[in-house]
């Protein structure tokens, strides 16, 4: 496994509206990396899940990491809806996803997202829960396409 040091511009978009790594623990951040066929993507969601909370990592984060949503094979990607299907507690988190700028701009978002995970070379598309069983809730997205660009985004409120 290796970052890149071409980064697609689909990515490049994302990072410009949820930014590039989390600045702190509640924020949105985007993560791309290289991976070779085969490789555990659950392993990688966990380890960015790991490197978002940082040094809060305790039991209660472990516990509340859960697998929401894995895109069926030959499934269109839909993230929206995709997203809302599994979103059934956090508006916060719904409005961070479509209006990551906080400017009201809803339109912008969702074309970006779909670009990085909708595209039909992503094979893998995943959410997962991140939470500390206490205030703290968010989602950890995953997309995989077949030539190994994954792009996470990783978002979490309080």
């Amino acid at each position: 496994m290796s970052s890149s040091s071409s980064i697609p511009n689909y990515v490049q978009d994302l990072k410009t509206l949820y930014g590039s790594e989390p600045q702190s623990l509640v924020d949105t951040g985007v993560f791309y990396e290289q991976v070779e066929p085969n490789t555990d993507l659950g392993q990688i969601a966990l380890r960015y899940y790991q490197q978002v909370v940082g040094s809060y990592w305790s039991q209660g984060w472990i516990e509340g990491w859960e697998l929401l949503y894995t895109r069926p094979g030959g499934k269109p990607g839909d993230i929206i809806n995709e997203f809302t299907a599994v979103n059934d507690i956090l508006d916060t988190l719904l409005d961070m996803l479509l209006n990551p700028l906080a400017n009201d701009d809803y339109e912008t978002a969702p074309l970006k997202l779909a670009a990085a995970f909708n595209d039909p070379e992503v094979v893998d598309f995943r959410i997962h829960k991140m939470a500390d069983n206490d205030i703290m809730e968010g989602r950890l997205i995953l997309g995989y396409r077949t030539n190994g660009e994954t792009t996470i985004l990783s978002l979490l409120s309080d």
